[in-house]
């Protein structure tokens, strides 16, 4: 499965028209039931008007990326609340020899963080879900990598999902290509030919708070 380019021009104004524009589109799926998965802290904005349009269940997991020693934002690899984790190839290029070394330390801090985080945003109560047999939704406001998508849908995946489909607003071609071959669908707003940033995209991307996320879950 492969895209090249699409909708080079496209500017969303916030994530939460992204949100309403990937609706329209996974209203056509006619998913039987789903739950719509959102990876906090942006993808719980865009993953708001999904659940609401198509009356589905809203769940968060908390993913974070690994990145590498002397460049923090580039993700050699990501972990999940679930306690699950990959490993981008081109770690061996970053990391050299040491790899493993230092990919476990992270790997234990960040799950253990991820935990801490989305035990956080399940205050009040909040109610779980069981994946099993079900229809997901995986929604993020965008990725360069596609490590924090990745290690969400290997987590997703343990439970015997019926079909997961990964809603994006903005992907790289990189990510796409990667990302194909571990869902059963992929649905993007746009393909940039240049991928520099996700908050390029928007005209507004302001930094979400623990509060918000709390709030959107309820």
């Amino acid at each position: 499965m492969s895209k090249q380019y699409l909708n080079l021009d496209l500017i969303f104004k916030d994530r939460n028209e992204a949100g309403k524009l990937l609706a329209e589109k996974l209203l056509l799926y006619k998913l039987e039931n789903p739950i719509v998965v959102a990876l906090p802290r942006g993808g719980i904005i865009v993953a708001k008007p999904i659940s609401n349009l198509l009356g589905a269940s809203l769940d968060l997991i908390v993913s974070k990326k690994i990145g590498a020693p002397n460049n923090p934002e580039l993700a050699i690899g990501a972990v999940t609340s679930l306690g699950d984790y990959v490993v981008a190839p081109y770690s061996d290029h970053e990391l050299g020899e040491n790899k493993w070394d230092y990919l476990q330390k992270q790997i234990v801090y960040l799950i253990n963080d991820c935990r801490e985080r989305e035990q956080k945003y399940r205050t009040n109560n909040i109610q779980t879900y069981s994946y099993e047999k079900r229809n997901i939704i995986l929604v993020d406001d965008g990725t360069a990598t596609g490590m924090t998508a990745l290690a969400a849908i290997k987590s997703i995946k343990k439970h015997n999902p019926l079909f997961i489909v990964l809603a994006i607003p903005i992907i790289s071609t990189e990510a796409y290509k990667e990302i194909s071959d571990h869902v059963n669908k992929i649905e993007v707003l746009k393909i940039p030919k240049d991928f520099i940033a996700v908050g390029a995209h928007y005209k507004s991307f302001d930094s979400v708070s623990d509060d918000e996320i709390k709030k959107l879950l309820k």
